[in-house]
């Protein structure tokens, strides 16, 4: 059996029974994906999440994000952020087509991995 990466590990416990808050509460998924050479971009997302290339991608920032979560909902938030925060350099968040749309917080990991979580929202 493999040994399982302790940052998806620390990643799926801090996501575990979190909802994003959009027209549609979606739950969190911890994923890792292979480096690159920097960090994260949108052709790093479009690569490892397999994006057509005329799905539009918006690139945010976590403050970004996290000012769409309202004031009183953030709290259960703050423990996933941490790990984010300690684990991830250079993280940044890609909404990831239109109406029904994919958001993927990802950073790099100190061994120059992509990993973080994912979501869907819908915005109409």
């Amino acid at each position: 059996m493999a040994k399982q990466d302790p940052v998806l590990k620390e990643l799926r416990s801090a996501a575990k029974g979190l909802l994003f808050p959009s027209e549609t509460d979606a739950p969190l998924e911890a994923f890792a994906w292979p480096g690159g050479d920097g960090p994260p971009d949108e052709a790093a997302v479009r690569a490892n999440a397999k994006v057509d290339a005329e799905v539009p991608v918006e690139r945010l920032t976590l403050a970004e994000l996290t000012r769409t979560i309202p004031d009183e909902g953030r709290g259960p938030f703050l423990p996933l952020f941490a790990v984010l925060a300690h684990h991830l350099s250079g993280a940044a968040v890609f909404k990831v087509g239109e109406t029904e749309i994919d958001v993927y917080i990802v950073g790099r990991t100190t061994d120059g991995r992509y990993a973080g979580v994912k979501t869907k929202v819908v915005e109409t």
